[in-house]
């Protein structure tokens, strides 16, 4: 029978110095800042090992996708054992797949909970190993222990004594000893050694500061197929106040747009890339948050030579306007007939063969074939030809146009278009999707069922995953509503207006789960600055405010090319599903806390 999660242990007295701390299903004394306290900070709970309760929906929603992963590792594991003893009876190839999607279907046939409770009645033989490398007070460890179906071990590794001997305390006084191991060393040196034997199944860096030093060591220490959770709270280098220190750090530069926070993450997801890549790996994305003043994502990484050899494709620098909110992404490789084969993009100049599905275009054959869009007007043609083959000779002669006209919108040219100003150079960046969105359903759906009760961020964590749902997945960076008008000095329509009308002109559009100013949408520079220039001639702005040779009078100075209708549409005057995508931080100083850097050395006489 399944077993449930071990319950809290009852609080003794707590020592003079000390502070209880209850998170999730854990328990724990946290030292307070003492006269041999060394760090920076000033607050009574700046102690000896770091704790930030600001930190607590990073460790409520690390659960939760923990819990995903361990129920995918399950599955994929059962599945594969299915083919093999199908091959072993006497089956072919096709026999073990076969068996494998049964297996597969069965599992899948489970709820959430049924599958948890398979996962705790193995967890002892089949579980997952997890390496906390930089664990502090090992809260985050001690509740991966308890809280995640399916966890066999739990490695809490930090450098400082005084954390080691807290996260061994910790996990004695919760009832974790017998999965939660305290080890004392340099996470880099401890993942090194066990990059070809021992590897882990998820390693968790969630480090003062950049995870950057640990990100090699982190890709060569985790198993085939598992995770890597990376939390960076350096978000000033990240954002572009310190360019250098970027490059130096995660081999990319920053243009300090508004779109930083994605920016950052996608800055972070190619370091990974990079480091992945130089061992015959690549990663896969699976959930990239912004929250606070931190990033964290969650990566699956595989060896897949094949694969990599694809990773230019999903790299891009950015060519940010240096006089106004316009960008492109600038591809590094274009494709060659060779299998796998890439060579050097051309500068403004639009890739063959790269028109991608989901535009315009394919979106309107699409609809032509179900019937939901008339088909185009066609010139007279012969009686002997046959009319179905000039339709589609006629289609698909426009939706090539159509998709060589997309390309080339989408295509840098030397200078900004809309002001003549020249481009900033950014990145290189993830250019891929940074979340999968079978997670996010799935990591939604148990949330809605209440699979993890230990969770005390349930309604953030459901707000900001319904927001990621939303989100354009195949659509990089956005811009922001504030930064357009701030850049023409004109009064801000709505969002949902200046959605209306991209969805009028052909693009799509969606907000961003960090901010909610935010419009990515696959629409190309003219055409959101073309839908402000009609908003603007609804709504004029004082010629005062238009300086000579400024960007708003160059850019007013042109007409639109098309105009543009903000009536709302159906879609967007349908009620959203009920969520707190954006909520308010929960008490003033929510950020983050000055570095623990241990004891002082004790005076000798």
């Amino acid at each position: 029978p399944a077993t449930a999660a071990t319950p809290p242990a009852a609080p003794g007295p707590t020592p003079a110095g000390h502070q209880r701390i209850t998170e999730g299903s854990a328990s724990m004394l946290y030292e307070l800042r003492g006269a041999d306290t060394k760090t920076r900070g000033t607050d009574s709970s700046d102690g000896p090992v770091f704790y930030n309760k600001v930190q607590v929906f990073n460790r409520d929603i690390s659960v939760l996708v923990m819990g995903l992963f361990a129920q995918w590792r399950y599955v994929e594991r059962r599945e594969r054992r299915a083919a093999a003893q199908a091959r072993k009876a006497g089956g072919d190839h096709a026999a073990g797949k076969a068996a494998a999607a049964e297996e597969k279907a069965r599992l899948y046939a489970l709820s959430a909970r049924e599958l948890d409770a398979l996962l705790r009645e193995s967890e002892a033989t089949d579980g997952i190993r997890v390496l906390d490398a930089l664990a502090a007070t090992g809260l985050r460890s001690v509740r991966y222990a308890k809280e995640v179906p399916g966890v066999k071990t739990v490695l809490a590794n930090d450098l400082e004594k005084d954390a080691a001997a807290a996260c061994a305390r910790n996990a004695a006084e919760n009832g974790a000893s017998d999965k939660v191991e305290a080890h004392c060393g340099d996470a880099v040196a401890y993942m090194i050694n066990h990059r070809t034997s021992g590897q882990f199944d998820v390693i968790d860096l969630d480090p003062y500061g950049s995870a950057a030093p640990f990100i090699d060591a982190a890709v060569q220490a985790v198993a085939e197929g598992g995770m890597i959770c990376v939390t960076s709270t350096d978000m000033t280098v990240l954002s572009g106040n310190y360019p250098e220190v970027c490059f130096a750090k995660y081999g990319a530069m920053p243009t300090k747009a508004k779109h930083l926070h994605e920016f950052a993450l996608r800055v972070l997801l190619h370091a990974l890339e990079s480091s992945a890549t130089r061992y015959q790996r690549h990663v896969v994305p699976v959930l990239s948050l912004s929250v606070d003043f931190y990033i964290r994502i969650f990566v699956r990484v595989y060896k897949k030579p094949a694969e990599v050899k694809h990773s230019v494709a999903r790299r891009a620098f950015v060519l940010q306007s240096a006089g106004c909110p316009s960008f492109y992404l600038q591809p590094l490789g274009r494709p060659t007939g060779r299998e796998g084969g890439y060579v050097c993009a051309h500068l403004h100049k639009p890739p063959r063969g790269l028109a991608a599905e989901g535009g315009r275009a394919s979106r309107r054959r699409a609809e032509r074939k179900k019937g939901g869009a008339a088909p185009p007007e066609e010139a007279p043609v012969e009686e002997e030809e046959d009319p179905a083959a000039a339709e589609a000779a006629a289609e698909a002669a426009e939706a090539a146009a159509e998709e060589q006209a997309a390309l080339e919108e989408a295509t840098a040219p030397a200078f900004c278009g809309e002001t003549g100003a020249p481009f900033k150079i950014g990145g290189p960046i993830w250019a891929a999707p940074i979340h999968d969105r079978d997670w996010v359903a799935a990591a939604l759906d148990r949330v809605s069922a209440g699979c993890d009760q230990h969770l005390s961020t349930t309604e953030r964590i459901h707000g900001v995953l319904t927001s990621i749902s939303e989100e354009l997945l195949d659509v990089p960076l956005y811009y922001t509503l504030p930064d357009i008008c701030s850049t023409l000095h004109c009064s801000s329509p709505k969002m949902a207006e200046v959605r209306a009308a991209l969805g009028h002109a052909g693009y799509r559009s969606s907000q961003h789960h960090r901010d909610p100013d935010a419009i990515k949408t696959d629409a190309p520079p003219r055409v959101l600055w073309d839908i402000m220039r009609c908003w603007i001639k609804k709504h004029p702005i004082s010629e005062k405010r238009l300086a000579e040779g400024g960007a708003a009078s160059k850019i007013l100075a042109v007409e639109p090319q098309f105009a543009a209708s903000f009536a709302t549409t159906a879609a967007l005057r349908a009620k959203q599903s009920k969520a707190r995508r954006w909520a308010p931080n929960p008490e003033s100083y929510w950020g983050p806390k000055a570095a623990a850097r241990g004891r002082k050395a004790a005076k000798t006489e």
